[in-house]
Order: C-alpha cells, then structure tokens, then sequence
C-alpha cells in the first residue's frame, strides 16, 4: 500500500469515529431535549440509556471475536449504514420499545461490530514503533470530527422554534453523515492483507481473563478508570443543573455541551501525556492528582448556592472537572505498559479491566436521571437531587486516591524486589 494511500485510509477511519457515536451519546450535550424528542422524562430516558450502557460492556467482550472472524473492513461499513439507519429510525420518535430497540442496536453495532475492527485496521497502517503515534492523531481526529459535528448540531438546536424539533433535525443529520462515511469507507480505505495478517488477535480468550483475574494490577487498573468514569458518565447530567440551577441560556447550553464533551477530548489527552512525560514521570501519580482536582470540584459544586449570580463559579468549576477526567483519559490505559504486565496477559487484563472500568454505563444514567429529577415535566429532585450527585463523586474521587496510590505502592515493592530476585537467579 502505498504512502498516500495508507493516510488516506487513516484519515477517513479517524473521522469515522466522530460520527458514528453522536446519537448514542446525544445526552451529554442535550439531555432534556432529547428525552422531550423521544417522548420520554429525564428518568425513563436514564433507564433507556444505561440499557445502552449494560449491553455496550458485553459488547466490548465479543468485538474482538467479530474482528477476528469477519473483514474489519466489512464490519465497519456494515457498522456505519446500520448506526445511519437506526439514527434515522429513532428521528421518527418511534414508541418506547423502538427506542429500547434502538439504543441495544447502536451498542451492537457501536461496541460490537465498530470499535475493535477500527482498532485492528488502524494498527496494521503502521510499524510497532508507529503504534503510539497512530492512536494519537486517531483520538485528534476523532475529536476535531465530533468538534465540527457538535457545533453544527448545536447551531441547529439553536436555530430551532423549539429544541426538541431541533435535536430530532440533528439525529437526521448524524445519520446522513454515518451514512455518508459508510459509502466512503467502502470506496476509500484500502486493506493490505499482509499487513492485516501481522496484526495480532483482538478476542480475548477465556484463559487469558482468567489469567487477568489473577493479577492485582488488573483489579486496581479497571477500579482507578471507573472511578475516573463516573465522572465522564455523569458530566452530560450538568446541563440541568446550568440551565435551571444557574439560568444558563439554552442558546448557550449547546455550546457549553460541545466545548465541555469534545474540545476537551482534544485538548486533555495530549495535554495529560505531556504532564506525565514532564512532570509526574508515572501515570498512576498523575491519575492521583488527577483525582485530587476532580474532588476539589465536586465539592466546590457542593458548597456553591445555585443562584443565577454564580453561574461563572459553576462553569470554573465545571470546566475544572473536565480537566481532571479529559487528562485522565488521554494516559489511564497507559498503566498496563507502566506496571510491566506481560505482553502475553496483556489483552485479558485491557478485556477485564476495561468490563470493569465502564460498568458506569450500566447503571448511573438511571441513577442520575432520577436524582436531577426532570422541571420541565415537574419531575422534583430525588434521593438528596445534585447534592446526592456530588457526593458520590466527591467519594469516588477519594477512592480514586486511594488505588492509584496503592498501584504506586505496589509498583514501587516490585521494582525494589527485582534486584534481590535476578541475584538469586544469578546465584542459582
């Protein structure tokens, strides 16, 4: 495959990726709108969304085993024009088992038939020594796709008599553009079939989790990043709190959700792996930090009055909070290589720590949407409301502290036994 080529394929498969997620995450940037399109109170919509969340974590399981099996190519097209349509489909506001439906479709063929058949072609465009730079500009281009995308959805709402209309007009626009990058993807990307050859399995067997069970480092791993997730989970559950708690404009609101899930994406990963490269020198340290900031804006939110003339403090405070989770994002897979876990182990402990790590998909949009509660519908807070929220991330914080410092710990027992341990191999 030729040079041209090769960037080329890479180009549109990075863009891919910002695309074919918009409607499935739709709430972290219009939350209340898209219950309101869909029919559904903040609650029900909730409940739909960790469905999503629940199948989204097994389907992270069975994408390696599709990858494996069937042309990644194929998989992502099929992928694609299958997201196009149900995006389609769910525009038309079907009743709430359609939407249901819909939401486990997208996490198939999100989860399932997209992501690993995306992480396979994207490995075989480059040498081991290509690997780092590869998923880097993958995560750029993503981020700027979804950037330029947001945006424009966020002009539509906008633009729109009232916004519930204005998101529907939006999930029509995702899925034209999924459609779009299907036929491109199709007539575009290029496979070279020894370089495909030479990329390693993505299914994880059932020896090698079991064998991933059995390392510390996995359990530790998998609970730091879900910790660190809640905080993601739970971030679209801010623009509530802005528009009613702080009487932010909902002209505003669609900006601030684009700038707060995608901007940061941009931004926090390259800016975390500087800070860890320059500064902390260790990613578990950095994840602590981290952490350290993430609490002080969860209790800074905690003890701010929400009232109209603080809405500035709310949104440091907000924009605090993404930096803390959007570096983190960009260096917490960076603890596998960190810790030394065998190449061989390698994919059970990402297939294990990875269930682990978004289980808050599965449960904590329902729980969220339950406790900011749904004004527009005169749904009050429930279970203490936001207060209840911020505590919950205030103590995920802290027990986010406390893994990354024992993963330190045990870091450090370890490379201080080395030593002793190849002297009595040298004596034996």
């Amino acid at each position: 495959m030729t040079k041209s080529r090769r960037l080329t394929s890479f180009i549109v498969l990075s863009m891919t990726g910002g695309a074919i997620f918009q409607v499935a995450y739709i709430r972290f940037v219009f939350l209340a709108d898209t219950a309101h399109a869909l029919g559904l109170s903040i609650q029900r919509y909730g409940e739909v969304t960790s469905i999503f969340g629940a199948v989204a974590v097994v389907m992270y399981f069975c994408g390696g085993w599709f990858a494996d099996r069937f042309s990644p190519k194929v998989l992502i097209v099929v992928a694609l024009a299958g997201m196009g349509v149900v995006d389609l489909w769910l525009s038309t506001v079907p009743d709430e088992t359609g939407v249901v439906v819909a939401h486990v479709l997208m996490a198939v063929l999100g989860m399932g038939l997209y992501w690993s058949s995306l992480v396979k072609l994207v490995s075989m465009l480059g040498s081991a020594d290509e690997q780092g730079w590869l998923f880097g500009w993958l995560e750029g281009i993503r981020g700027i796709t979804s950037t330029v995308v947001g945006f424009v959805g966020a002009a539509v709402v906008a633009a729109a008599i009232a916004e519930s209309a204005g998101v529907l007009a939006v999930m029509r626009i995702y899925g034209v553009l999924c459609l779009v990058f299907a036929v491109l993807v199709l007539l575009v990307v290029r496979v070279d079939r020894a370089a495909l050859d030479g990329v390693g399995k993505q299914a994880v067997s059932l020896r090698q989790l079991v064998a991933a069970a059995r390392n510390r480092y996995t359990w530790l791993i998998g609970a730091s990043i879900m910790l660190m997730y809640c905080f993601y989970t739970l971030l679209g559950y801010l623009t509530p709190l802005l528009q009613y708690g702080y009487a932010v404009p909902v002209v505003l609101l669609g900006a601030i959700g684009v700038v707060r899930t995608y901007v940061f994406q941009i931004l926090g990963g390259p800016a975390g792996g500087a800070l860890v490269a320059r500064w902390t020198k260790s990613s578990p340290a950095f994840l602590r930090w981290a952490f350290v900031v993430a609490a002080a804006s969860a209790l800074g939110f905690l003890l701010v009055p929400q009232r109209p003339a603080l809405v500035w403090v709310a949104v440091v405070l907000m924009v605090v909070m993404c930096l803390a989770v959007f570096t983190a994002r960009g260096v917490y897979w960076a603890q596998v290589g960190e810790v030394e876990v065998p190449l061989a182990q390698r994919g059970g402990v990402i297939g294990l720590a990875s269930g682990i790590a978004y289980l808050p998909d599965a449960f904590l949009p329902a729980l969220a949407a339950w406790w900011v509660g749904d004004p527009a519908n005169d749904v009050p807070q429930q279970g203490g409301g936001y207060t209840t929220m911020f505590a919950v991330l205030l103590g995920a914080a802290l027990l986010g502290v406390v893994t990354t410092t024992v993963t330190m710990r045990l870091r450090a027992r370890d490379r201080a036994r080395r030593p002793q341990d190849d002297a009595v191999v040298a004596a034996a």
